[in-house]
């Protein structure tokens, strides 16, 4: 099992039972630490199904400082699918941690996984998350999925869907870019 993703100055760090209180004390002193720890507890811890890891989140290092989290969710493991989202740190903003992270979690996904598509979307309101996404190689627009999201004023609203296939990664990426540390 691995610990560690790391490419282009972002580590990615597993988040686990067993390093949950050490990741805790780490995202503590920031202004947006509550919010970040709210979508850490209900977003990035392990999940299982049937023995098996569906849920992979990551706290995220830009070279020595904490960035924000990434994460990979297994959608269907019949169907080969799953779903990858980000969360960073207000004073992190800006600086390309999000699509600097994801051929860590595409080597996740299509490598050490064997997935076959990947999905990502965000609210039509939310222009900067479209730009982080339009942002990452291989990332293709799919379309819009009407009023499947809840916003922050609580109603329902439209989300771009975009994904990206196994294809595609091999196709775009490296896969010696990506460092797996045990």
């Amino acid at each position: 099992m691995f610990k560690t993703l790391y490419a282009d100055s972002i580590t990615l760090h597993i988040i686990t039972e067993d390093n949950l209180s050490q990741v805790y004390d780490l995202f503590q002193g920031f202004p947006d630490s509550k919010p970040m720890l709210d979508e850490m507890f209900q977003h990035y811890l392990p999940k299982y199904e049937k023995g098996r890891q569906v849920n992979y989140g990551f706290y995220s290092m830009l070279d020595d400082q904490l960035a924000g989290m990434s994460l990979l969710s297994i959608d269907s493991w019949q169907e080969r699918s799953g779903s990858t989202g980000a969360d960073v740190f207000e004073h992190m903003r800006g600086r390309g941690v999000t699509p600097r992270s994801k051929p860590h979690l595409f080597y996740l996904a299509f490598e050490l996984l064997q997935l076959n598509r990947v999905a990502t979307g965000c609210l039509v309101s939310n222009q900067s998350s479209k730009r982080s996404i339009e942002k990452t190689v291989g990332f293709q627009f799919e379309g819009i999925s009407r009023e499947s999201g809840i916003n922050e004023q609580g109603e329902f609203e439209d989300e771009y869907i975009y994904s990206i296939l196994r294809r595609d990664w091999i196709n775009l990426y490296e896969k010696s870019q990506v460092q797996v540390i045990a």
